[in-house]
């Protein structure tokens, strides 16, 4: 109890003794923090609210800003939670919604939609998907689907062409896909002609695949002729720079990628 007092002494002495100088360091301090700020202007997340000064960098990805230490979204979780809240539309009660490899940052606003929603995955172990589903060999009819959502999914299929064909088959007509995949110069840098996917056989090892296209299951990386594979398949392109159009302010803010590409696509009657 004793050096209890005596170290609270101590402590009320020291802050006694030296409050002025305390205070003009404390003032000091402060000036430094808001010219960070305005700098560096803190993040936010709009999934979780989080604010902080920065977000996790990602291996072998370009962006340095990637998770969210609170909510684990990426970049393109947060454009897209903010593309869903300003395309209100698309998420209208008792349309049909099928969704690729289902994330838990969007659990709750599309379950709650009032949509007939099917989070679908290849993989088994996916505690938010109800069925398992390969994109290559979508079990529904033709033109069922009033929304897809299919986000860093055809970088790991055998065969994309087939899928592309299958999600476009699936959509109905004037329905919404909402297609998105890492691409060189974007989300990785890569030596290679950029406005081309880069594909070989020969890398078929996890180590392989992690060098030449940036992850260790990834069967391709794309180049910009990615927007043209969409319209090979059939679909129509309605818009792909919705991130850019979003403004340099709010870009910093949520620590999102301005040349990111959320292709936004239909196919006709």
């Amino acid at each position: 109890m004793k050096d209890f007092i005596l170290k609270r002494s101590n402590s009320y002495n020291f802050y006694k003794n030296n409050y002025e100088s305390l205070k003009q360091e404390n003032i000091l301090l402060k000036e430094e923090l808001e010219k960070y700020k305005r700098v560096y202007p803190p993040k936010e997340c709009p999934i979780c609210g989080y604010k902080g000064i920065d977000f996790k960098p990602y291996v072998s990805v370009i962006h340095r800003e990637v998770e969210c230490p609170q909510c684990r979204s990426h970049e393109r979780h947060r454009a897209l939670w903010l593309y869903f809240h300003e395309r209100k539309d698309l998420l209208k009660k008792g349309n049909t919604f099928l969704h690729f490899a289902p994330e838990i940052q969007f659990n709750e606003l599309f379950r709650s939609s009032g949509m007939e929603y099917h989070p679908v995955d290849l993989n088994p172990q996916n505690s938010l998907s109800e069925e398992v589903v390969d994109i290559q060999d979508i079990p529904y009819d033709d033109n069922y689907f009033d929304l897809i959502y299919c986000s860093n999914i055809l970088e790991h299929v055998p065969d994309d062409k087939k899928a592309m064909d299958e999600l476009y088959r699936v959509l109905k007509p004037n329905g919404t896909a909402l297609i998105l995949v890492p691409i060189n110069g974007i989300t990785y840098e890569r030596p290679y002609d950029k406005s081309k996917t880069f594909e070989d056989d020969q890398y078929n090892t996890p180590e392989l695949r992690e060098k030449y296209y940036g992850q260790f299951d990834h069967l391709r990386l794309y180049g910009t002729d990615f927007k043209d594979k969409l319209i090979d398949a059939g679909f129509k392109v309605l818009a792909d720079d919705y991130i850019e159009n979003l403004g340099h302010e709010i870009i910093d803010k949520y620590a999102l990628i301005k040349d990111e590409n959320i292709f936004e696509c239909t196919k006709g009657e």
